[in-house]
């Protein structure tokens, strides 16, 4: 037996995406985006030692002080364990997701059924000509795939700059500098948050602002950023495109006091062009909405234009395209006549 026992073989299955331990009473693993049931179980005391040793060099410890605790492992995999007294007594999850990386160009997505070729296009010329594009869906939904896909279309001469909870962003840029944020550690370090990372992204010249995740008042940052003339690319948990919208104006006024909310929204139509919403079905994890920001009309509702959408099963273009279409076109975009 492994140091990991009955995970190990899990771990090093490049097809398991995620594990998920419950107790010892289940064991899930999730392949292509589709949850299954296992055979493997273990007791809680084997459950607990495997929790240690995942935590062990992570500058985490779980105990009952810290019954929820978050990390990254080696590989890059982060760990999620939650146990007494927030679980039972006699219970202690533990979630491991990997980071697989099953596409990492726009194509491979094609040939996966995750979007069509003509949107695959407009998302190739939206990144080209520096447009700001909001990634969102559930967890699990794929927004991390298609974001480094959307990094490799990235022009060379580009300086990119990327902001996230922990390290998932996989493109191969000549000019890209990563950081991830850091929580309270044993060792006495200081907390590093989204927000100031986002603070400290700007102050280092980027053409191209990403930011995984936004989920609290950092969306307030990066908007702030974005208005400051660099492009940006972001994920968002929602449950459409519209959603990611709102949410990023509830997010914002966590920031603060006195946040004006026409002011959050007129900021965040003005610097985001498109929104893409991901959906995880039976069938895989696929683009469901494309639409493009327009000029705020009403300062309570966000106007948008729907360019592709899910009908009967494929995502179709509706025939209508972006205010600023020229500059997709001037990108290589070339719509059906």
């Amino acid at each position: 037996m492994t140091r990991l026992g009955f995970l190990q073989p899990l771990i090093d299955d490049e097809s398991v995406e995620e594990i998920i331990v419950l107790g010892g009473q289940r064991t899930f693993v999730v392949r292509d985006g589709r949850k299954q049931l296992i055979t493997d179980v273990a007791d809680v005391g084997t459950v607990r030692r495997i929790a240690e040793q995942l935590l062990a060099g992570t500058g985490r410890r779980l105990d009952l002080a810290n019954p929820i605790v978050s990390a990254q492992l080696q590989d890059g995999s982060r760990v999620h364990i939650t146990g007494p007294p927030v679980t039972h007594e006699d219970r202690l999850n533990i979630q491991i997701r990997k980071f697989v990386l099953a596409a990492d160009r726009l194509p491979a997505l094609v040939d996966r059924g995750s979007l069509t070729p003509l949107a695959a296009d407009l998302l190739r010329s939206a990144i080209r000509a520096d447009k700001t594009i909001l990634v969102a869906g559930a967890p699990g939904a794929g927004k991390t795939t298609l974001v480094n896909c959307l990094l490799n279309e990235v022009p060379t001469d580009r300086r990119v700059v990327t902001a996230e909870e922990v390290f998932e962003i996989q493109a191969d840029l000549p000019d890209m500098t990563q950081m991830q944020t850091r929580e309270v550690g044993l060792d006495g370090g200081g907390a590093i948050t989204l927000r100031d990372l986002v603070r400290e992204a700007l102050r280092q010249r980027p053409d191209r602002i990403v930011i995984g995740e936004v989920r609290g008042p950092e969306a307030l940052d990066m908007l702030m950023a974005l208005n400051a003339g660099c492009s940006g690319l972001a994920t968002l948990h929602a449950n459409s495109s519209r959603d990611a919208l709102e949410k990023l104006v509830s997010y914002s006024v966590l920031a603060g006091e006195n946040i004006s909310i026409p002011f959050v929204r007129s900021t965040a139509s003005s610097v985001i062009d498109l929104v893409v919403y991901l959906k995880r079905e039976r069938q895989g994890r696929r683009i469901h909405e494309i639409v493009a920001v327009s000029p705020q009309m009403d300062e309570r509702l966000f106007t948008v234009q729907t360019l592709f959408e899910q009908t009967q099963g494929d995502l179709r273009w509706s025939g209508l395209r972006p205010d600023d279409d020229s500059d997709y076109r001037n990108a290589g975009m070339r719509w059906p006549h």
